[in-house]
């Protein structure tokens, strides 16, 4: 079905269009149409059809008309579905033709080329909107989407002035009759008129528009339209070029995707007519430069009639292109001056009058390339060049575009536009594997598309098995043709660092992800902190690293690999070796540091000094701290896999162990039970008991999270037994402790019995904050024999002593015991200040998970006392908890919460 509001209102029909008729049932169609998908109060329906004077039959009248839209005019194609206070058309909404036109209006601002989707959004005008209807508000629709159609065909013009201006002119002639007092109209027709080769027809207009504004306004045109009028007077018999017009320009990429918000940028930085603009393109090897370059190059080569001008800076001296730019302008070899200097004289007096493009390729620096700058109005320098070039924005003012990677989507369109959605659709996730193996980078998909294209028998799977290789080395990206052979375009702006950079870059490779601080590079290279930062924007500048935030370096996968090659090959493995030493000890000495301060109350670990080089974090507080801890959590087992097999086992355990407690409240579980068996092994492997004790107590922590209660009974048994052996009453009592929720579920009545071991076991230790928790643990589990007032004075006694030790996190719990066994107990108002007081505490301390357990709680207290809007917000506040957690677990919870609030609104 389409419904048709941009001319006569109709409907199509199983291939037919129908008028929609009378007038009345028109209007209340295209009422519902114009807000497809919404609900439209029966208010501003009536406004809509019947206007501001509204007579008492109305309502009757709308039902009528209703009734005859739903059988007549949709039949069983679409609905119109009555809702509380008005009425909602229920169609897709590209059914309707004005969504249609917006949407495609919308995608052309940010597309490569807008011209397509801008044409297909004015094919979709029959005539003049809301034809014959009648009414105030059908007037104002049609004003509205005359000037969205103006502002549309303005978009196409300016988009194909550069390769099609006579069409242009074509379309932009029928405009400036509908609008002949906008001056944005006009000095689009004179830009096409001029790009067409009709200078003249341009500056007549331009006089024809001044005397229409002065008669009818008695204004003067704007200062952008002065403006194009001088720069056409400036031009030189309005910009038509004397001498030879070059035309250089390299053929254009044929499957270029992407970039819209970079072409927009270039775009809108070269519409001055009046001046010269420079814009510089940097990025990493392989990111699509020269192909930016080329393609804004074709698509806007019709705005430069003086022609084009293009050199590769990579393989020759601006001196030879100097020379060779001036002989393509029409300079005979007997005019040409010797002196260099004379011949950069005699380039810029003989741009002076033109109107060109100049693409730098590959440029090395800015001085390479300010020789070879266009000053003439309205042309344009585009330059590329692996390394930023910051003195060209200072000195000339230029756009400084910086490329990245493709987004996911252009990537996946890159591999369509040269295999075929069909090949792609018939391996979606070997697609996705080759897009991200390949990071996104243009270059390197490049290749391996022109790989599968020679072989359409090939499997996509098959390429991306090959591909995943990737960490290791290059291969699967090398090539005959240097040009775009990966290794020697990467090695291009390698050899260009000085030899400290070069030795970060490849030490670099040995940290198994690709984002690290910079306080990890300065270790990975012993260097002081202020010099790594300072090789660090040397590798930023050449587009090797990115500084994403301050502090913070990211490195390419394909760059990793090929930084791991040169490290092979450059430096020892006793080198390699010390590296990894001094990374693993930054990662297991700041973590230890930030769980001092996070959790202040946990055991100290017994650690060897850092290695030399090593640069601890300082952090600056428990906030700083859990930041850290947030952002490197993702690293830690990619850094267990490369501690384990280079051999530091004691490394591999001890991060299990100093990420533990923030893992235990933060998640994903999954990953952390998959940590701490790699810890247990490694544990193991040294014969250390003590380690393997607090590796199994770790794993049944999280075996009791997922309620897997028999494998957390046999992984506490384990850690009993070896604290026992090891004589270790206070680690033994966090064992106890633990304990709890899976014997209560396993073997109900007996926890009281461990909460009360755990009790004597820390008085023998020495430990008055784990006291009072094995204490708290004692009521929570008096509750379950029903003995509700020991168990409120075990509480109260818990929080009170928790308190004065300044244990947040512990006295949060004990709250929350206390909000339990009030609530038992009836008391529910109490409970519920109780429990507000439990998941403050909890919030605060960086424990989502248990904060949102307290919620859920307290939501049942405020339910019970009749107060169910007080629940339903804290089930909110709850679920929200649960999606802090960042794992599937809390996602499931929160979900389940989201659920019951539904139900309850039922």
């Amino acid at each position: 079905m389409l419904i048709r509001l941009i001319g006569p209102v109709e409907v199509e029909r199983s291939g037919e269009f129908r008028p929609v008729r009378p007038p009345q049932v028109a209007l209340v169609l295209a009422a519902l149409a114009w807000d497809v998908g919404r609900v439209v109060p029966v208010e501003s329906i009536f406004y809509r059809v019947w206007g501001k004077e509204i007579s008492s039959g109305v309502r009757g009248s709308l039902h009528t008309v209703i009734t005859r839209l739903r059988r007549e005019v949709l039949a069983d194609e679409g609905a119109v579905i009555r809702r509380l206070g008005g009425y909602l058309l229920d169609v897709e909404e590209s059914a309707v033709d004005v969504v249609r036109f917006r949407t495609l209006t919308e995608q052309a601002m940010t597309a490569p080329d807008p011209a397509p989707l801008l044409d297909e959004a004015l094919g979709l005008w029959r005539g003049d909107p809301l034809t014959g209807v009648p009414g105030e508000w059908a007037e104002r629709v049609r004003h509205r989407l005359r000037d969205e159609r103006k502002e549309a065909m303005l978009g196409w013009a300016r988009s194909v002035t550069g390769r099609d201006a006579v069409a242009a002119v074509a379309g932009l002639s029928s405009l400036v009759e509908e609008y002949p007092l906008d001056e944005l109209v006009a000095a689009a027709l004179i830009e096409a008129l001029h790009s067409s080769g009709r200078s003249a027809e341009a500056l007549a207009h331009f006089a024809r528009v001044r005397r229409t504004l002065a008669e009818e306004l008695g204004v003067e045109p704007g200062a952008a339209l002065q403006r194009l009028h001088r720069s056409l007077l400036r031009s030189g018999e309005a910009g038509e070029p004397s001498g030879r017009v070059p035309a250089q320009l390299p053929v254009g990429l044929r499957h270029f995707v992407g970039r819209a918000v970079e072409l927009g940028r270039l775009t809108e930085t070269c519409e001055q007519p009046a001046t010269a603009a420079v814009c510089a393109i940097s990025g990493p090897p392989g990111v699509g430069k020269s192909s930016l370059a080329l393609h804004w190059a074709h698509l806007n080569r019709g705005r430069f009639p003086g022609g084009q001008l293009y050199a590769d800076l990579g393989t020759v001296y601006p001196e030879a292109v100097i020379h060779r730019f001036l002989g393509a302008l029409g300079v005979k070899e007997s005019e040409m001056p010797s002196d260099v200097d004379a011949q950069i004289g005699l380039y810029r007096s003989t741009l002076a009058g033109r109107r060109v493009l100049v693409v730098l390729d590959d440029a090395r620096d800015s001085a390479q390339v300010r020789p070879l700058l266009a000053a003439g109005p309205g042309s344009v320098t585009l330059i590329t060049s692996r390394s930023e070039l910051p003195g060209l924005a200072v000195a000339e003012g230029a756009l400084l575009v910086r490329l990245d990677d493709l987004p996911g989507e252009d990537a996946h369109h890159l591999l369509v536009a040269r295999l075929g959605e069909a090949r792609l659709a018939a391996e979606p996730e070997a697609a996705a594997q080759i897009i991200e193996q390949c990071d996104r980078l243009p270059l390197a998909l490049a290749i391996v598309a022109a790989q599968l294209a020679q072989r359409t028998d090939l499997p996509l799977a098959e390429v991306a098995a090959d591909l995943a290789r990737v960490g290791a080395d290059l291969e699967p990206f090398a090539h005959g043709d240097p040009a775009i052979d990966l290794r020697r375009v990467f090695g291009r702006s390698y050899q260009d660092l000085s030899a400290p950079a070069q030795r970060l870059f490849r030490l670099m490779s040995l940290h198994p992800r690709p984002n690290l601080p910079l306080p990890a590079a300065a270790g990975l290279a012993a260097l002081p902190v202020d010099q790594t930062r300072r090789l660090t924007a040397e590798l930023d500048r050449a587009n090797l690293v990115t500084i994403r935030t301050p502090g913070r370096l990211s490195l390419h996968n394909l760059l990793r690999a090929y930084a791991s090659e040169q490290a092979r090959a450059t430096d020892t493995h006793r080198e390699r070796r010390a590296t990894t030493t001094r990374l693993l000890d930054y990662y297991v000495h700041s973590a230890c540091a930030a769980n001092a301060l996070c959790y202040p109350h946990r055991e100290d670990l017994e650690l060897e000094p850092p290695a030399p080089g090593v640069l601890v974090e300082r952090f600056a507080g428990p906030t700083d701290a859990l930041s850290w801890f947030a952002e490197e959590s993702v690293a830690l087992p990619a850094l267990q896999s490369a501690a384990a097999e280079s051999g530091h086992d004691r490394h591999v355990w001890q991060l299990a162990w100093a990420y533990a407690e923030f893992m235990q409240r933060r998640g994903p579980w999954t990953v952390m039970l998959h940590v701490q068996a790699a810890a247990l092994e490694a544990a193991g492997r040294l014969g250390d008991n003590l380690a393997a004790a607090r590796c199994h107590n770790s794993i049944a922590r999280v075996h009791s999270r997922f309620g897997r209660h028999h494998e957390a009974l046999e992984h506490f048994g384990h850690a009993l037994d070896l604290y026992q052996n090891l004589a270790e009453p206070g680690l033994e009592a966090h064992v106890h402790l633990g304990m709890s929720v899976s014997v209560n579920r396993l073997r109900p009545g007996e926890e009281l019995g461990h909460a009360l071991r755990a009790l004597e076991l820390f008085r023998q230790a020495g430990d008055a904050v784990g006291e009072a928790r094995a204490l708290n643990n004692a009521g929570w589990s008096r509750t379950r024999l029903g003995e509700y007032d020991e168990a409120l004075d075990d509480c109260r006694r818990a929080q009170r002593i928790l308190a004065e030790l300044g244990f947040g996190h512990g006295e949060g719990h004990a709250w929350d015991s206390v909000a339990y066994v009030l609530h038992l107990k009836g008391d529910y108002a109490g409970a519920v200040a109780a429990f507000e007081r439990a998941a403050d505490l909890l919030r605060g301390h960086d424990d989502p998970q248990a904060a949102a357990e307290t919620l859920v709680r307290m939501g049942e207290s405020h339910m019970l006392a009749g107060e169910d809007a007080s629940a339903l917000d804290a089930w909110r506040r709850a679920a929200e908890s649960y999606d802090a957690i960042g794992d599937a677990l809390g996602d499931t919870q929160a979900e389940k919460l989201r659920e019951r609030i539904a139900a309850h609104h039922q």
